[in-house]
């Protein structure tokens, strides 16, 4: 079996987020033929213990790495850094000498292939001469470079303004150079190709284990209040983002228009950052869970105001595995297969928040979506599709074609 060294910015285990769920699956695929080798940032004894369960469960050999001592340096740092063309935030995560140890371990194990996965894996890219296989999440200099969706201060904008241009600058050399770039929807391959012509860029989707999100029976409307839902990491700042739109602008309108009204908060979070609603009234704080499903269970739609970044797709797909009608801005739902008025209903706005939840729940709307979004889950976004792609698509760079 030839050596295959992946790069993770995080220990993807457990599976509490869908950045995880898409890297144990691109490891499942890999090691099927492959004696895989992951490297990943350890903080905490927990971090090095979910390393191990993970090494054991997905048959691979774990590496920790040392994060660095100060993970949010002054500005003075980060000027120095961009001065020097790199981005500061990706080099946040990592220690001083993560770098030369991935390259003593390139150099020890000669792989047939090196796998990033992620853009925030390149400042420890080791020199070793095997193919590079770029597995990127998001194009991350796009996500800093989108309109913000808050007031931020000049230090901020500043910070996104520089990261954005540095980082797309790294990842554009980075396309430029690897054997292949799988990208997770057409929307990013197509950017990706605007940045590097002549890459080999192919895409395979975000997909869900429908084994384990059986189709919930309908939730009627009167039986109690209704309940939107918001799923996602809440450490991601752009879903915590909206979130703060969600409570403080479109709540409001939702209990003016449905009184009694709740939206529930639903998502890994690790810094308590849902702590500032908790007792709120109308917001249901959850936070992290091991199992999603009784959420959506009472939950009568998904609704995500998501402006920036490129999270919850995932949850889309997930949503539509179970059989919740979905409410979404353009940008929540961007890069998916699904049609809006189809599969999903759009909203920019709150009053238009609360008309299209009006006709999904009392004028007929629900049913048509919740059977087209379950039947396109079925046909586009089902995990074994996505392991046979990762698996060819792997065997194709370490066999030179």
């Amino acid at each position: 079996m030839r050596k295959i060294l992946v790069l993770c910015p995080y220990v993807p285990h457990p599976l509490t987020h869908g950045g995880s769920i898409r890297t144990r699956l691109l490891l499942d695929a890999f090691a099927a033929d492959h004696e895989v080798h992951l490297v990943a940032p350890v903080a905490t004894d927990a971090d090095r213990t979910n390393l191990a369960v993970l090494a054991a469960t997905a048959g691979l050999q774990g590496h920790p790495v040392a994060v660095a001592k100060d993970p949010r340096p002054g500005f003075a740092n980060k000027l120095l850094a961009w001065s020097r063309g790199r981005s500061e935030l990706l080099q946040r995560r990592w220690g001083d000498h993560a770098a030369g140890e991935v390259a003593a371990l390139a150099s020890k194990l000669r792989p047939a292939a090196i796998v990033a996965d992620s853009s925030f894996v390149f400042p420890v890219l080791p020199p070793f001469p095997a193919p590079l296989v770029l597995h990127l999440h998001n194009l991350e200099g796009g996500v800093f470079a989108r309109p913000q969706a808050t007031k931020r201060t000049f230090t901020d904008r500043v910070t996104r303004s520089f990261e954005a241009r540095t980082i797309t600058a790294l990842e554009t050399r980075m396309l430029q150079q690897a054997a292949l770039t799988i990208t997770v929807s057409e929307l990013d391959r197509e950017v990706a190709l605007t940045m590097a012509p002549r890459a080999r860029i192919e895409t395979v989707p975000v997909t869900v284990d429908l084994a384990k999100l059986p189709m919930l029976p309908a939730l009627p409307v009167g039986q109690g209040p209704i309940r939107v839902l918001f799923v996602g990491t809440i450490d991601y700042p752009p879903n915590f983002e909206a979130i703060e739109e969600l409570v403080l602008e479109h709540l409001p309108a939702l209990r003016a228009a449905f009184p009694g009204a709740v939206a529930r908060l639903v998502g890994r979070d690790d810094a308590d950052r849902l702590g500032v609603f908790r007792g709120r009234e109308g917001v249901e704080v959850v936070g992290t869970v091991d199992d999603v499903k009784p959420h959506y269970a009472v939950s009568h739609a998904v609704y995500l105001p998501i402006r920036t970044g490129g999270g919850t797709r995932g949850k889309i797909i997930e949503a539509w595995a179970l059989g919740r009608p979905v409410l979404s801005t353009a940008i929540g739902a961007e890069a998916l297969a699904g049609q809006e008025g189809q599969h999903w209903r759009r909203f920019e706005a709150p009053a238009q928040g609360v008309q299209v939840l009006r006709e999904v729940l009392f004028a007929g709307g629900a049913a048509g979506l919740v059977r087209a979004g379950r039947a396109l889950a079925e046909e586009r976004y089902q995990h074994p599709a996505a392991f046979a792609a990762l698996r060819a698509a792997l065997a194709s760079v370490v066999n030179g074609r």
